[in-house]
């Protein structure tokens, strides 16, 4: 069955089941039809919504033509619970008719942003009599399908029991690849069975439906899984139903160290402080489920590549640990792990020489992916670890890296900011918010960003140059595109979230919406690309998946026709013109349709319908940050205490400190900042008259500059009102002579209902300390 007739059978099971719903929904429509594409699980409530209507011309689904209600007002929104309409408006042609090359579809779009009102819908054609399916309208459109997704990542751990409560439905199973000869005594694959090479390498996560574990393939999904948490770690909670929920620790931070002690076993095993490159089995058999997999597991040697990819990973994780009081000590551990690695690295590659890297460790005996990375992309993970570790130790060394560095690799060397390498375009995004406006190199790098317009962005996004409104090039669409789609909204996102463009930030984010809506159905396939979604709200999503424990014929094959299916919320690699197997009907169709829903490991199925943790990691990364809170109105909703001056109601409280308000150098946002001369145990405090009140999503930001030549801890402490109550405090540590942003989630601050009175205090009894402190600021 080819995808589009398979969309047909779900879309028709659809309208089946519309008839069968409870009597609170008896009004929803009866009538589905697949030619009305929405984001199927909705939309938020200050998100543009515009529905794609398309007329297939072109592709497997050609005959089934539709000509949409294009008069005055003929489209029409309803409510899912009476039928009433909500809105109304007329059908906008896409380029007058024409046929989009990528899709092979005629098509219209329906804009009905101006809805905001929460509540359940469907879009209708008035003239045919046909509906879209349902999708909901609210600011929690999205919080079940980001839990699906991060749970997926429970699903891919190794050597671990998947059982209830935490295993849903029927998807259990014993601890894999426990065996003797299996991870917990791996041996080296150049002495295969020799008890003097076993190693621990229990843990950790199967890098996509095959059963390996890399070091360099898990980097993305680490920095992308910290980037996601870092810009917004107020839609992560405690209550994904994982094995450590309910531990005070968000869970995806339980999450990524589950990853992280495999990866300190992958250090460990070496000796040396590098890392071994990747441990797995010699041959491409699939065994289901996991647990009856007897095979012997093998590791290949510590390599440049690996070591580099470690580096990078522990020190921008310890950055996220050691900002959360109850994981500091996690924190410095990671970041002297970190640090030892880079040594490490810089010892085999003669000071980072180029001939010295390290690219052929891999002979792809241990199956399957090649984990080698080039030279550029091993420069590209010693200059993502120097960024982090120069912000948590301020040691010249990795400063001095990092700008003699930059330039040689991309993006900055092509000038080319495009979707294969959001680490680092993001870690030099951050490194260039740590100096001072006015530094040449944070002014080269913002103005390399400033210019990419033109790179997937808002010049394709005006002109208008896919009807499906998330245009990728021809040449994106290709083994793994789901991941190159959601990598696009981010680097979108990159603009609004390090302040690049500022005046252009409301399309930036329309267009990051735009990727997010097409991956959740509002594309040529109609088809939301996550496995089994139909509980969370999709109409028509990934049936099978390319899965080791899911395979061909097992009872979790199909979410529709076997007994259990494939777990929720996996993404899978998505449309792929460049799929080499033998199944007709892919290569030939356009870009976007070039997807089959089927898994057959003979049939090269993995080229298109396997997961991936990294995949996994760019989806969730842009659904994550585009859950980030905007206000009804659309305006700035950030309290500030401190821009140049204190703001309106604000009154200087501070202890022990000598401060002044006026201070000229050093400045990193305007012309002022505040100047403290903190004693022991003293403090820079503002008091408000007024408190702030503190939502889900608030949190305390502020810039601040250490002087001295070590570090400094804080502590920053929140008090809710002027009574005795205690504050709500975290303690972080700042580095010495480099601007550094401090972000605090309520959570964070003892999920503190409300602000009056804000203290940042130096915690120790050490003498007098210089530090600068700048564009204080609370987001309620």
């Amino acid at each position: 069955m080819n995808p589009l007739n398979a969309n047909a059978c779900r879309w028709a099971a659809a309208c089946c089941a519309a008839l069968l719903v409870p009597t609170s929904a008896i009004a929803a429509p009866t009538t589905l039809t697949p030619h009305i594409k929405v984001d199927q699980f909705g939309y938020l409530r200050r998100m543009a919504k515009v529905a794609i209507v398309a007329d297939p011309v072109q592709g497997n689904n050609s005959a089934q033509s539709f000509n949409p209600g294009t008069g005055p007002n003929q489209y029409q929104v309803r409510r899912w619970a009476d039928n009433a309409v909500v809105f109304s408006g007329t059908l906008r042609s896409w380029r007058n008719g024409a046929v989009h090359a990528q899709s092979g579809d005629r098509g219209w779009s329906f804009d009905f942003s101006a809805l905001a009102t929460p509540g359940s819908y469907y879009i209708h054609d008035s003239l045919n009599n046909v509906s879209s399916g349902r999708f909901e309208i609210n600011t929690a459109a999205y919080n079940a399908v980001l839990r699906q997704a991060l749970r997926t990542f429970y699903y891919q751990r190794l050597n671990t029991a998947k059982q209830l409560p935490f295993a849903e439905g029927g998807w259990t199973d014993a601890a894999a690849y426990e065996g003797p000869s299996q991870d917990r005594f791996a041996t080296s694959v150049y002495a295969k069975g020799n008890p003097a090479t076993s190693r621990d390498l229990s843990g950790g996560w199967m890098d996509a439906g095959d059963t390996n574990k890399y070091t360099t393939f898990a980097r993305n999904a680490v920095l992308q899984l910290l980037d996601a948490w870092r810009i917004n770690p107020a839609v992560f909670g405690d209550a994904n139903g994982i094995p450590e929920s309910g531990n005070g620790l968000p869970d995806l931070l339980d999450e990524l160290k589950f990853e992280l002690e495999f990866l300190k076993r992958m250090q460990n095993a070496t000796g040396t402080q590098g890392f071994l490159l990747k441990v797995g089995v010699l041959d491409y058999e699939l065994a289901t489920p996991l647990s009856t997999d007897r095979r012997p597991r093998y590791y290949v040697p510590e390599c440049t590549s690996a070591t580099l990819a470690g580096a990078a990973m522990f020190a921008a994780s310890a950055g996220v640990y050691r900002a959360i009081p109850s994981q500091v000590a996690y924190g410095n551990d990671l970041l002297a792990r970190a640090e030892a690695a880079w040594n490490r690295a810089k010892a085999t590659t003669n000071q980072f020489s180029a001939n010295a890297f390290q690219t052929h460790c891999d002979t792809m005996e241990v199956k399957a992916g090649d984990a080698d990375h080039t030279v550029a992309e091993q420069v590209g993970s010693a200059l993502i670890a120097a960024i982090h570790l120069f912000e948590l130790t301020g040691k010249a060394e990795y400063r001095d890296f990092v700008q003699a560095r930059y330039t040689t690799v991309e993006p900055v060397s092509n000038n080319w900011w495009g979707p294969y390498n959001l680490p680092l375009q993001n870690a030099l995004l951050r490194y260039a918010n740590m100096l001072p406006p006015s530094s040449p190199v944070a002014t080269d790098i913002r103005n390399r960003k400033a210019a990419q317009n033109s790179t997937m962005s808002l010049t394709d996004r005006n002109a208008e140059t896919d009807l499906y409104r998330a245009f990728m090039p021809d040449d994106q669409y290709h083994w793994g595109s789901t991941m190159i789609k959601a990598n696009v909204g981010l680097m979108n996102l990159d603009f609004v979230s390090h302040r690049i463009n500022p005046a252009q930030a409301a399309s930036y984010q329309a267009l990051a919406d735009q990727h997010l809506n097409w991956l959740h159905g509002a594309n040529p396939l109609g088809l939301v690309m996550l496995s089994n979604m139909a509980a969370f709200g999709a109409e028509s999503s990934i049936n099978e998946i390319f899965h080791s424990w899911f395979n061909d014929g097992s009872v979790w094959d199909n979410a529709r026709t076997s007994r259990f299916g494939p777990p929720p919320g996996y993404v899978t690699g998505g449309p792929n013109p460049f799929y080499s197997g033998t199944v007709g009907g892919i290569r030939n169709q356009p870009p976007q349709k070039a997807y089959k829903d089927w898994n057959d490991h003979a049939e090269a199925s993995y080229e298109i319908s396997e997961p991936a943790i990294y995949y996994q990691a760019a989806y969730i990364n842009l659904l994550a940050r585009s859950m980030v809170s905007r206000a009804a109105s659309g305006a700035d909703t950030t309290v500030r205490a401190y821009a140049d001056a204190l703001g309106s109601g604000w009154q200087d409280w501070s202890w022990n400190t000598v401060v002044n308000l006026a201070n000229t150098s050093p400045v990193r946002v305007g012309k002022r900042a505040i100047r403290a001369d903190i004693g022991a145990w003293g403090g820079l405090s503002l008091w408000r008259n007024n408190a702030v009140a503190l939502g889900d999503a608030a949190a305390v930001r502020f810039w601040v500059y250490n002087d001295s030549p070590g570090t400094v801890p804080l502590q920053v402490m929140v008090n809710v009102d002027d009574s005795s109550n205690a504050a709500r405090t975290a303690n972080l540590t700042v580095p010495p002579r480099v601007w550094t942003e401090i972000s605090l989630p309520r959570a964070q601050l003892g999920s503190a209902p409300a602000l009056k009175r804000l203290s940042i205090m130096k915690f120790d009894a050490s003498p007098s300390t210089r530090l600068f402190f700048d564009d204080i600021r609370v987001q309620p």
